[in-house]
This record gives C-alpha cells, sequence and structure tokens, in this order.
C-alpha cells in the first residue's frame, strides 16, 4: 500500500479499510484470549510474556537498526517510501515507550516499526484479561458500551487511525476486544450473536464504516465455533497462525531495508518479509517457546494441536489452536 499506487487505491478504500482488519484481529483476540483463560488459567502470563515480549523487543531493535543503516547508507540520510511518504526517525520517548509496550498511550511507535501501534492495546488487555474473567456479564456489557461510545465520539465517520492519538486507543478499541472476549462466555447463543454483531453495524449505520474486515473477522469468529476441520489442515492453520506474528512485526522496516537497498520487485518485496518471518518463527520463537515452557505445558500444547476432530468439538478445537500463538 505504501508502495504500488494500485494496492493504496484498493485497501485505502472504505470497503477495505486496513484499519478494519486490525480492530477485526483485536475481536479475534478477545475471544482466543477467554479461551485461553478458561483453558487454562496456570501460568497464563508467562505463556503471554513468552509469545509476545522476545519477538517484540528483537522487532523494536530491528526497526531502529533500520532506521540507522538508513541514516548511515542513504545519500538523503532518511526515507521515503516511493509514493512519496517521508519516514521521520524515532524520538527518544517513542523508544522508551516502545522498549515499554508503551506505544499509543504516552507516545506513537518508533516510524520505522509503525505497526508495532496494535500490540501495546492487545498487551495490556492480556494483563487484565483474568480479572475481566471474574465480572459479571452485565459489567462486561457496560464496559463495552462505555467504550463504544468514546469511538463513536472520537472518531469522526471514515477517519483513520491517527485521528485516536496517543492512550484514546486503549479508550476506543476496548469494545472490540472485550465484545470478542464475552462472546467467548455466550457462544452459540442468540445473545451472543447480538453482541459480536450490533456494536459493528451501529457504527455502520451511522456512517461510521471501518470497511468489510471487521465483519469478514465477526463472521469467521462465529462460523469456528461451529465448523471442524481436518486434522491436517489444523495443522496447517497452526503454521499461519505461528507466522502471522513475527511476519506482523518485522514486515515494515524489512521492507524499509529492501526498498533501501534497491530492491523494487513485487514479488521480491512479497517474499523477502515473508521468508523472514519464517526464519525468525523457526530460529528464534519456537526455540524459545519450547526452551522456556515447562515439559507439561509444551505436551499440553503439541497434544492440543495434534488432535484428531474426533477428539475436540468445535469450539475446544478452536480454542486449542488459538493457545499457541495468543
Amino acid at each position: 500500500m505504501l508502495v504500488k499506487p494500485e494496492a493504496q487505491a484498493i485497501f485505502r478504500a472504505d470497503l477495505l479499510n486496513p484499519s478494519s482488519a486490525v480492530f477485526g484481529f483485536f475481536v479475534l483476540s478477545g475471544y482466543s484470549i477467554a479461551a485461553s483463560v478458561d483453558r487454562d488459567r496456570v501460568g497464563f502470563y508467562k505463556r503471554r510474556f513468552i509469545r509476545i515480549w522476545p519477538l517484540y523487543i528483537a522487532a523494536v531493535a530491528f526497526g531502529l537498526l533500520v532506521q540507522w543503516l538508513v541514516i548511515h547508507t542513504l545519500p538523503s540520510h532518511a526515507f521515503v517510501w516511493p509514493l512519496g511518504e517521508h519516514v521521520s526517525n524515532a524520538s527518544t520517548l517513542s523508544i522508551v515507550a516502545s522498549f515499554l509496550m508503551l506505544q499509543s498511550v504516552v507516545s506513537g511507535p518508533i516510524p520505522f516499526n509503525g505497526p508495532l501501534w496494535s500490540l501495546s492495546p492487545e498487551w495490556w488487555h492480556y494483563m487484565v484479561a483474568p480479572q475481566l474473567r471474574k465480572l459479571p456479564t452485565a459489567a462486561l456489557l457496560l464496559l463495552i458500551l462505555a467504550s463504544f461510545y468514546s469511538f463513536m465520539l472520537i472518531h469522526p465517520p471514515n477517519g483513520g487511525i491517527e485521528t485516536f492519538g496517543n492512550w484514546r486507543i486503549l479508550l476506543v478499541s476496548s469494545w472490540m476486544w472485550v465484545t470478542g472476549f464475552l462472546y467467548f462466555r455466550l457462544r452459540r447463543t442468540p445473545f451472543g450473536f447480538t453482541i459480536l454483531a450490533f456494536p459493528a453495524t451501529l457504527a455502520l449505520a451511522l456512517n461510521n464504516n471501518w470497511g468489510l474486515p471487521l465483519f469478514f473477522s465477526i463472521f469467521v469468529l462465529i462460523l469456528s465455533t461451529e465448523l471442524v476441520v481436518p486434522a491436517k489442515l489444523a495443522r496447517f492453520f497452526d503454521f499461519l497462525g505461528d507466522v502471522s506474528y513475527p511476519l506482523y512485526l518485522f514486515h515494515l522496516p524489512a521492507l524499509i531495508a529492501m526498498l533501501a537497498l534497491g530492491i523494487t520487485n513485487s514479488i521480491g518485496l512479497l517474499i523477502g518479509p515473508l521468508a523472514l518471518a519464517v526464519l525468525v518463527l523457526y530460529m528464534i520463537d519456537l526455540p524459545l517457546r519450547s526452551r522456556f515452557s515447562s515439559g507439561k505445558e509444551h505436551t499440553k500444547v503439541r497434544a492440543a494441536t495434534s488432535a484428531s476432530p474426533a477428539d475436540l468439538d468445535a469450539i475446544d478445537q478452536f480454542a486449542a489452536q488459538q493457545k499457541r500463538y495468543f
């Protein structure tokens, strides 16, 4: 989208708004974390830390390394996307905030890895998930209502994510995450379907459209509790889930590095970040998770992801698959 004008024209349109995909992921994340807490509360924070922080710190460091290389190798000492958008250097505040997972709270993310903005609200929702599980449904509905009202108040129709500013993203994204979290409790019930779909539909009706990806994510979540997939296909989905996290973390600085080196071929720009993500997954992420997870936890995770469809009903299978990467 930052490289080809055709992609920008497609994905910055209302129907395929990329921010809608991020918010759809918030909904899926809330559901998956609820499943993880419900399935095994022991070691929840340890699992989250091992899954999130090692690669996250590496991604922040990689973004800063790419910034340093750009400053010291390009004649202009600055990076500009092919479509003309300038990438500024990271401030001291954004660097410190990023290493503390406070980007989008006290500062923006480092510009050379801007997508990291969305991980901060994710992480702080993870931290309160066990406490949210103890709340009654009415209390969670009040949280959704307050956050949704703030979302409609702060975010103008068709505005970009930048309209949220620092700290506000925590407030205005909570309704999406808590909606998914509450849906796990109310799954397969008419009330649950209503809670899941109503806020986004109401926003659309009030001309605050976030595009199709959010609604597609909601549809996939509902469908996932009804379908059982073959074991081989489930393992393929496990791989996609595993590689999606390093791809999310490293794709932007990888693109900047490739463009700075003069690589402009579209196929190369697609394959490069994906290859780096796979390398990071198998060289860093999986070995670290295997090393620092207890034998009992590791066995349970592997057993869950290799289970036959006959051994699990649809919701248990979905939760088991999600536990590996949430």
